[in-house]
Order: structure tokens, then sequence, then C-alpha cells
């Protein structure tokens, strides 16, 4: 899986620049280290490298130099990450940056202002997209074949690495399983987001004809053609998966780095004055596809390169993100995921058409990862139990079915946004709390959620309640002293 939820297909120098600290990456080669634990935490290996002057040279002249490139990162978490390395502070990097859900959105939205004063003359030109490809074909071609099995060489196992020097490399490894699948699930994944884009009140429309149809049996959205597939004897499969997002994704001497994006929930850990922080989650729903002419793996997220749509899979995760599967689909109701995904690809299409001037392709406005599957989720379970969800309802008011759901989510992008303790562990990408690789998380979640299912818990976000209240009365009590002397001053 290549990306976040915020990760993503193709993914630009993603996430934290050399950040949270550092660049992008994963494993090229076996681990020469194998009887070691199978991650190093950030703090370990900014302690090593800070002691080679080239490189703090290097990290200095890349903070701050591309929004885009650098995880979103506004220019006060690019100054504190500078003071943290300068003060050698390197053990609250494996907590940075520790953001509220306000305050990400508040460092995208200054992130954004900076992006056109940016240079991206020294990054690699970012690969064309399934996206891209789904527009510019659609208006050329009205009707064509499945196309599967698709010619094409399976990537290889370094595709989409590349040495950062230092001992580092950026970028995902290649699972050979889906490499063999990778030429199929292009292909397909191409369809359905062309398809997406059929105007749904008919007018022109690309068609996809499977072999052995008869006359008039054309697939002319997502969910005809995968039920077309399912018709034909393939086995189909929706999973709405849950994973912890790899902003780093970076590997150092051939060990994978934690490189988590962490975020203050607001809530307070019993038994301690601290605020509870999580990792940020990634969620997506994936298409699995067995059969006798295609065999294919996708998913379905809004990643940070501003792409809502059906990508294929190739690459293979770092092991402390884990995985769970939430719900699963097959049948009438996989279709319906189908569906929904379908209109959810048009719907932003639109957005972004009607509101170019949105960073990051819409990027957090429009929602993150967990957004879009979220809608999905609210329509198949009638809930969601995902966290954080940011999306702007005021981008949605146009785009029917989506706009509603849209508009149904428990947002926590507000300040006033209370933070629900059961859509954070339910965005948890493990089953059992011990199974989380870092046991300071597993103790504060254990202490949270004994809390909370015993009514104990304290009122989400009531320190900064409190603290906002005061500062209101404050400046109310300033106003009010301001008006009385004038008045006086008024009467001499």
């Amino acid at each position: 899986m290549m990306g976040l939820g915020m990760m993503g297909l193709g993914r630009t120098v993603s996430a934290l620049i050399l950040s949270g600290a550092l660049l992008c990456s994963a494993p090229s080669r076996a681990d020469p280290r194998a009887d070691e634990a199978p991650w190093l935490p950030v703090s370990q290996v900014m302690s090593e490298l800070a002691r080679n002057p080239e490189f703090v040279e290097a990290l200095y002249r890349r903070l701050g130099r591309n929004p885009k490139a650098g995880g979103i990162l506004g220019p006060d978490e690019i100054k504190r990450l500078r003071e943290m390395i300068l003060g050698k502070d390197f053990e609250g990097l494996d907590r940075f940056p520790g953001l509220t859900v306000q305050g990400m959105g508040r460092s995208v939205r200054l992130a954004g202002a900076t992006l056109g004063r940016s240079s991206d003359d020294d990054l690699p030109p970012e690969p064309a997209t399934v996206e891209q490809a789904a527009k510019e074909k659609v208006e050329t071609a009205v009707e064509e074949g499945l196309g599967i099995p698709a010619a094409g060489t399976p990537p290889a196992p370094d595709a989409y690495l590349r040495p950062l020097g230092f001992g580092l490399e950026a970028g995902d490894r290649v699972d050979p399983a889906l490499a063999e699948r990778y030429a199929d699930g292009l292909r397909l994944a191409e369809l359905l987001n062309r398809l997406s884009l059929n105007a749904p009140d008919g007018g022109e429309r690309y068609r996809v004809v499977l072999d052995g149809q008869t006359d008039g049996q054309t697939s002319d959205t997502p969910r005809a053609l995968v039920e077309a597939l399912a018709q034909s004897g393939h086995d189909v499969e929706v999973r709405d998966s849950r994973y912890f997002a790899n902003f780093g994704d970076l590997i150092y001497h051939g060990r994978d780095v934690l490189t988590p994006f962490w975020i203050d929930t607001r809530l307070p850990v019993p038994g301690t004055d601290r605020n509870l922080l999580v990792p940020v989650s990634h969620s997506q729903h994936e298409l699995i596809v067995r059969g006798p002419v295609v065999n294919a793996d996708l998913s379905f997220y809004f990643g940070i390169d501003g792409q809502a749509v059906f990508r294929p899979s190739v690459t293979r995760d770092q092991a402390w993100v884990m995985g769970r599967v939430a719900h699963r689909y097959r049948g009438e109701e996989a279709m319906e995921v189908i569906r929904l995904a379908g209109v959810i690809v048009r719907a932003y299409d639109a957005i972004k058409r009607r509101h170019p001037e949105l960073p990051f392709g819409g990027y957090y406005a429009l929602g993150v990862c967990n957004d879009v599957n979220a809608m999905i989720e609210l329509r198949m379970r009638g809930e969601t139990t995902l966290f954080p969800l940011t999306l702007d309802p005021q981008f949605f008011t146009d785009t029917g079915e989506v706009g509603r759901l849209a508009e149904s989510l428990p947002l926590d992008s507000g300040w006033r946004a209370a933070a629900d303790p059961r859509r954070i562990l339910g965005s948890l990408p493990v089953d059992d709390l011990a199974a989380l690789p870092l046991p300071s998380l597993r103790e504060d979640l254990e202490k949270v959620r004994a809390a909370w299912e015993g009514g104990r818990l304290p009122r989400p976000g009531v320190r900064d309640i409190a603290l906002v209240g005061a500062v209101m009365a404050g400046l109310l009590a300033a106003g009010l002293w301001s008006v009385r002397l004038w008045l006086v001053r008024r009467r001499r």
C-alpha cells in the first residue's frame, strides 16, 4: 500500500520531508540485523545522524523548502522541528507533531499559503496518475474491451525506492505477489475511474464490453462492470481496512523507521496531566477480484496526492502500520460499495474543477483518507467508526448523495468538536490493544478505554475549553473596562 491517507499512489516526496523527522521510505534489501527489532524509533535514527554535520546541513536546507513535499507541515511545525533538532530533543520527535485536528487544519492552510513561493526544482517529476489517465481518455473512447489480462512487466523490487544518502532510503518496497497482478490491477483501476466520470443522467458515455458479451451488454458504471465480472465467474470481496498512516515511509540501514503523524485527541488520559496522543490512522476500501480472467487488488481512498480514486495495490506495508479489516462486503453489499465509491470519484472531480484554488488538491478541506471511507461506512452500517474527519461541508452542497453523507459525518475540524473515544478506538489497526507496537500508546489507550466504558472519562477537551473560556472572559472584562474609561473621559 502506497501512502495515507493519507498515503498515496505514486506518492510525491511524501509526507514528512526528512521530517517527523525525516524524508520518506521503505526497505529495499534484506535486514542485516534480523535478530534485532524490526523497526527503529525516529529518535534513535536522528541521534545517530545528527552526529554527521553534512546530514544536519542537508536537513536544514530541505526543511520548509517545499510544503507539499513536507507532509503539509506549517511554518510553526517546521520551526519547532528545527528547534528540537538543534536542541537535540530527539525523544520529542517520537511524538511529533502532536497537533490537534484544528491545529492540523491551520498548518495545512499556512503551508498552502507558502506553496506558491516554494521551489520544486530538485524534486523528481510526478508520474501520471490513474485519475489523469481517466480524464485524458474518457473524452476520446466511447466503447472498448476489458483489456485484461493486461500487458506489462511487474515493477522491480526497488521501483519505488530512492536512495537519500546517509544510510537512508525513501519510498516503498514492492510486494512480489501484488506485483504479479499489478498490470491487471492498473487496468481495472483505470476502467473504474473512467466509468465513474460518466454523467449520471445520460449523454455520451464511456462503456466497457467483456469478451463474450452480446450486443447491448456493456458496462457504463463501476458497479455494472464489477457485477459483470461476478456473473462471469469471478469472486469479489470489498474490505474496509484500517492502518497507521505511514507519512515517513523511511528505512535506515535496512530497518524500518517508525514515522507516524501524532495527533492530540484532546481526550485527557486518566491519572495524568496529559491528553491522549495517537498516530493518525489510514483507512481504505480494498477491492479483491479473483477469477478466470481478472485477478486484481485495488484500494479506494482520498490521498495526500489530492485524488479520490481506485488505485492498484503493489507495495508492501512496513510492519509497524499493522492492519485490521473492520468490515467485509460480498454480493449485493460489495456492489453497493463499488457504486458509492464511483459516485464519490465523480463528486470529488466536480468539486475540484469548481475549486481549483484549493491547495494540495483539496486535501484536508475535502477530507483526509478517512472521510470518503467514513461516507461509505455510514451508508453501509448507519454510523462511522473513523477518526479524524476534516472535510468542510460547504464544498459538498451541490453533490447530491455525497453531499448528504458529508453533512451527516461527525466532523472533528471545528474548535468545538468533541473527540469521540468510540471512533478513536475504532480507527485503530488492531483488534486487541496488546498487539500495538508502542507500549506507552497501549497504556494510554487502555486507561482511556477503561474510563470511557466505565463512564468516568472527563469531557473531551475540557482543559482547552476552560482555557478558551478564561481568555474570552478576560477579553470581555478588558473590553468593559475600556468602555468604562472612555465614558468617564467623555463626562470630564
